[in-house]
């Protein structure tokens, strides 16, 4: 019947949710630097695009990567796909049939700086800071699935990283910037001798 199918649906949300704050949770707590090491975040977003193109298409919208070669940075490979496989899934869901994704990579000093940007209707200037927020939901996303958790996790998995997470204004649609440290930048950091002492 339609109405146990929809408390099997109901039931499944909740324990998405709930597996959603525990992930959150251990993030915050520090437990996803145990894994830490060299990630080569060209190779793995060129494998994340890979993979959703199909996906995209299927949606009526089209997928576009622009990724600079060899940036390497120090994190978790599957915290670091988790986090970007969010950013795209929340561009599918919320944009219409038509609109341009876009996954660029590049380099900017001694940062490697992702975006996942799309064209679509984007959110006020007033709400970009929220939507990093647990459970907040905006008006105009309430008829689509999920519980606001999506963006509060690739807050917690950015700050883990020690990366900037913003929303830079003026760009067209919705663009989600991090910024990490370069392995090689933070390499020079930890290499640098140490001096105790006067000069």
């Amino acid at each position: 019947p339609d109405s146990i199918d929809a408390a099997v649906e109901q039931t499944n949300g909740l324990l998405a949710t709930f597996e959603a704050l525990l992930r959150i949770g251990s993030i915050e707590g520090g437990v996803g630097r145990r894994r830490f090491g060299p990630v080569d975040l060209t190779e793995l977003l060129d494998r994340i695009h890979a993979a959703y193109v199909p996906v995209v298409e299927d949606s009526g919208q089209t997928f576009i990567a622009n990724h600079s070669a060899g940036v390497t940075v120090i994190g978790d490979p599957d915290l670091l796909a988790q986090l970007f496989t969010n950013l795209i899934e929340n561009a599918i869901v919320h944009t219409p049939s038509g609109t341009r994704i876009v996954s660029c990579l590049r380099t900017v000093g001694t940062e490697a700086v992702a975006e996942i940007c799309d064209n679509g209707p984007g959110i006020p200037s007033d709400e970009r800071e929220k939507v990093f927020r647990r459970f907040y939901r905006r008006d105009a996303s309430r008829s689509t699935e999920g519980a606001g958790l999506g963006l509060a996790l690739v807050s917690a998995i950015a700050a883990l990283h020690q990366a900037k997470c913003t929303i830079p204004g003026g760009a067209e649609g919705l663009c989600v910037r991090i910024a990490f440290r370069l392995s090689s930048a933070i390499d020079q950091v930890t290499d640098a001798p140490k001096h105790h002492g006067l000069p």
